[in-house]
């Protein structure tokens, strides 16, 4: 029984571990997208360095939504809408796989801590303090 759940913990914080590289991957497609929102929606900053590469690394982001036309700004720019409706399902995974990692976290602090048959947990799953002053 103990082994069994020992092996549950590791898969759980495993899966966990996993999904915290989802959260961060897309916190970081995020942050692409708004500079690249950023960078487009003014024309005069084309001459900062790297505005070329962080205009094609987010092309790829926002391959489904290219059909949404951007919107010319006063600034001489567009505002990318594609841009701005990738950056929001970003922002709903990066919700999302927070909270599957939240839950495998929980997954994994209780399977490791599976008491043997016969002790009493509260709740919380730490042990009852009533059954420990009933024995004194």
């Amino acid at each position: 029984m103990n082994e069994e759940s020992n092996v549950s913990s590791h898969i759980y914080g495993g899966l966990a571990t996993i999904m915290r590289l989802l959260v961060v991957a897309s916190i970081a497609v995020g942050i692409l997208l708004l500079a690249r929102i950023i960078l487009l929606f003014f024309e005069s900053l084309k001459t900062v360095p790297g505005y070329e590469q962080v205009v094609a690394i987010t092309g790829s982001f926002i391959g489904p939504l290219k059909s949404v036309a951007p919107v010319k700004t006063p600034y001489e720019g567009i505002f990318d809408i594609a841009a701005t409706g990738a950056l929001l399902v970003a922002l709903v995974l990066e919700f999302v796989f927070q909270s599957v990692q939240n839950y495998l976290e929980k997954q994994s602090v209780r399977a490791g801590t599976a008491r043997p048959a016969g002790t009493s947990t509260a709740a919380s799953g730490m042990p009852k303090i009533e059954d420990d002053l009933v024995k004194k």
